[in-house]
């Protein structure tokens, strides 16, 4: 998995992608896109639910190099992940697509998060999936 770990991305605008306060570190909310990886649309008409599994897999790929980018992320345990999912309204197995998320973190991490799946109208970019997640540094 570590050779194809992506770059962790910059901030777009005026804000951090990480940000410690006492043992708790917050990631930004992390989105689907690299250089040669972009999950764009709503769920499931415009991508499949596979499809939007495999994006959130990216956003905790993406996650995990936005930590491993300022400390040791062998300190670390998930405490709380929200995902956001860009959903047709018909839509309600928003779970089903975080569960990419979550499933990537237990190949990291030995303790499970708590996790909120919200289905939205829209997200920045058109993307299907945005997480945001806490950790606590041991």
């Amino acid at each position: 998995m570590e050779n194809d770990f992506p770059t962790a991305p910059q901030a777009i605008g005026n804000y951090v992608t990480y940000k410690r306060v006492g043992n708790l570190i917050f990631t930004s909310g992390h989105i689907p896109i690299t250089g040669n990886q972009k999950f764009i649309g709503k769920v499931p008409s415009e991508i499949s639910i596979t499809d939007a599994y495999a994006a959130s897999a990216l956003c905790a790929k993406l996650t995990i190099a936005t930590l491993k980018s300022h400390t040791d992320i062998n300190n670390l345990q998930p405490v709380n992940v929200v995902g956001f999912v860009n959903a047709d309204d018909s839509f309600v197995d928003h779970a089903k697509v975080l569960n990419g998320f979550t499933d990537t973190l237990a190949e990291f991490f030995s303790e499970k998060a708590t996790r909120s799946a919200v289905g939205v109208k829209s997200l920045p970019l058109n993307v299907c999936v945005e997480v945001q997640c806490i950790f606590s540094y041991e």
